[in-house]
């Protein structure tokens, strides 16, 4: 019994300084996988912990960040950006959805954090230009990038996490590229024009006015070919980038791990690039892998003392209903990642939800596996929306507000998150149970 109450005081403790923010997150997070290891009674090894650590996760987000380092010194996404400016001519709405696409498919191609950082600023130079608030692009953004992360594996960090953990019985498989593009893919798509049509009804009057005349003149003086600074850099990496798509697309078949398939992708665009090494590994966010690192051992401490197995065996007593379970675990991972965030929450269900698909799996119903997994992803993904406190890339686009006159707050983000988050989760309700039950 000591062991069950030690460990999960101590993770209780830990998640409340993570979710007050009352010290860093990836401070408090290590400190209590240490504690993990320096409990007296415990026998927790230092071997075991690193043994919990996935560095599936971990290799397949350094190789990404190392890709995306480079790109972004090419000034791609600000050369997309007052493209779509300037294509619009003044009609705010086709900006506006323009900046919402541009977005959605950054973030599913490289990691949705990495693209608000690129896009947020440029957000700030067109909406001066056409002299109007920035305030509605910065909820756009949020939501378009936590949508556009969740058509695939690589775009928002829950995937991540569920694509390098997620076991397929009874074969003992896993998830694939391809599986989050066809499964996942629709959803978002569907998803992002409804939050469209959504923001339009809410940014209804003056900010859907065209421009100024002299505002637009300002705009079309601006060459967007400008905002490219290494042209030569920009082909290699899209060469490169290519190359990893593919391999994304055929790691199965190829029998490659997506972490292979990334870091290699990242060796091969130093090669090409010639890039400098250490300026690109000061670029590396290493506290977030030491944020996942510290979640891991916390996770697999609950799992050695039996917590995991005990929850899931009471989320299991709900319901012998796979269909009324996995539509509970979609509402209440919205739940949780609104209030907690995102990668907190998944990395914590990944092991109960693993137990409910073994148990259904040796009940003779294998297929419902995905169910499960496609419900804790997309369910985590929306789920960050409603907050600013729900995913990464929230907070990176509130953080960037504040150094400008309109710093987005949580209750003005609130009233539009929560209404866009609950809308899209009855939708994906309706796609789950549709497509899957």
């Amino acid at each position: 019994m000591y062991p069950v109450v030690a460990v999960t005081a101590v993770f209780l403790i830990t998640y409340f300084f993570i979710v007050t923010e009352r010290l860093h997150r990836t401070t408090i997070a290590l400190a209590g996988a240490l504690a993990l290891l320096l409990l007296p009674g415990l026998s927790l090894s230092q071997e075991e912990a690193v043994g919990f650590v996935d560095f599936n996760t971990i290799g397949l987000l350094v190789g990404m960040m190392l890709i995306v380092a480079v790109l972004k010194r090419t000034g791609v996404f600000r050369f997309l950006a007052l493209k779509v400016a300037k294509q619009g001519r003044g009609r705010m709405f086709l900006i506006f959805a323009g900046f919402a696409a541009i977005t959605a498919f950054a973030s599913a191609l490289i990691d949705n954090v990495t693209t608000v950082l690129m896009i947020v600023p440029v957000v700030f130079l067109v909406s001066d230009l056409l002299g109007k608030s920035a305030l509605p692009f910065l909820v756009m953004e949020i939501v378009s990038a936590n949508i556009g992360g969740m058509a695939t594996m690589i775009g928002d960090p829950p995937n991540i996490l569920v694509g390098s953990r997620a076991i397929i019985p009874p074969d003992g498989g896993g998830l694939s590229f391809v599986d989050f593009l066809t499964n996942l893919g629709p959803l978002a798509a569907i998803c992002l024009v409804v939050s469209l049509v959504y923001l339009r009804v809410w940014t209804r009057g003056s900010f859907l006015a065209p421009p100024e005349d002299a505002k637009m003149k300002s705009l079309a003086s601006m060459d967007p070919a400008q905002a490219i600074r290494d042209p030569g850099l920009l082909k290699r990496s899209i060469l490169v980038i290519g190359l990893v798509l593919v391999g994304f697309l055929f790691h199965h078949e190829l029998g490659l791990a997506p972490a292979t398939v990334a870091l290699a992708g990242a060796a091969l665009l130093l090669i090409v690039t010639r890039a400098d090494p250490e300026e690109l590994l000061a670029d590396v966010e290493w506290g977030v892998l030491f944020f996942f690192i510290g979640l891991f051992v916390l996770v697999g401490g609950l799992e050695k003392v039996g917590v995991v197995e005990f929850l899931a065996h009471g989320f299991l007593s709900l319901s012998e209903n796979p269909a009324v379970l996995i539509l509970l675990l979609l509402w209440g991972t919205a739940a949780l990642a609104a209030l907690i965030s995102a990668v907190p929450t998944v990395t914590v269900l990944i092991p109960l939800v693993q137990v409910l698909v073994n148990h259904f799996a040796q009940a003779g119903d294998p297929g419902i596996s995905y169910a499960f997994w496609w419900a804790l992803a997309a369910g985590a993904c929306l789920g960050g929306n409603a907050t600013v406190v729900g995913a990464a890339a929230n907070m990176a686009v509130v953080g960037l507000s504040r150094q400008g006159r309109e710093p987005l707050t949580f209750a003005g983000y609130a009233r539009i998150g929560v209404p866009i988050t609950a809308i899209c989760l009855a939708i994906t309700t309706g796609y789950i149970a549709l497509r899957y039950l």
